[in-house]
């Protein structure tokens, strides 16, 4: 796994860590086009929405489900 082979990356921030995922995503996007089953899946996706385009969650909404998950986990920990 790629922490086990670059440990540093678990000492850094969330925020260090999302925008690492940024910056590696696209990187990736430049170079990769997709694969058959990837452009289907995002078909499906863009005419889901198209079908149906208010049945969608907002950026706030989506970060403070994550924000709720969060800490639902942190007071799980023994």
């Amino acid at each position: 796994m790629i922490l086990e082979t670059i440990p540093e990356i678990q000492s850094l921030t969330v925020d260090q860590k999302l925008r690492l995922v940024w910056e590696i995503w696209n990187d990736v996007s430049r170079d990769a086009s997709l694969s058959p089953r990837s452009e289907s899946l995002l078909a499906e996706r863009l005419a889901e929405y198209d079908a149906n385009p208010t049945a969608v969650r907002t950026t706030d909404e989506v970060t403070a489900g994550i924000q709720r998950l969060k800490q639902r986990l942190a007071s799980e920990r023994p």
